[in-house]
């Protein structure tokens, strides 16, 4: 499934610094990519492209004990998944997000027990 997500983080090169009004502006960075969800964790990946333009973007893997909550926030032409853990935010752009933001919240909860 296609999907893009908000990253955060700034580097002092040229192009980081228009980046970084960017992600001021818009309050992050989105970054096209995969994600792929398992009994135990979701694991969120910049495409290719993305990853030779920010050199400092890396895959993300989120527990899903560690889910505080899933929310699913309104969006132009897709929707997006916010996931909250203790110390971050990740949000996430896709089509069919209700689905999958429900198909997330059903695993976390066998994943909690």
């Amino acid at each position: 499934m296609g999907t893009v997500f908000d990253v955060a983080g700034v580097s002092q090169k040229p192009v980081d610094l228009v980046l970084a009004g960017f992600r001021k502006y818009y309050g992050g960075l989105w970054v096209g990519g995969r994600i792929k969800v398992t009994a135990s964790a979701i694991a969120i990946a910049p495409n290719l492209m993305n990853r030779a333009v920010h050199h400092e973007l890396a895959s993300i893997e989120l527990r899903l004990v560690d889910l505080e909550s899933v929310e699913v926030l309104p969006g132009f032409v897709t929707k997006i998944i916010a996931l909250r853990t203790p110390e971050h935010v990740v949000k996430v752009r896709c089509y069919g997000a209700p689905a999958l933001a429900q198909q997330i919240r059903e695993l976390a909860a066998r994943a909690t027990g």
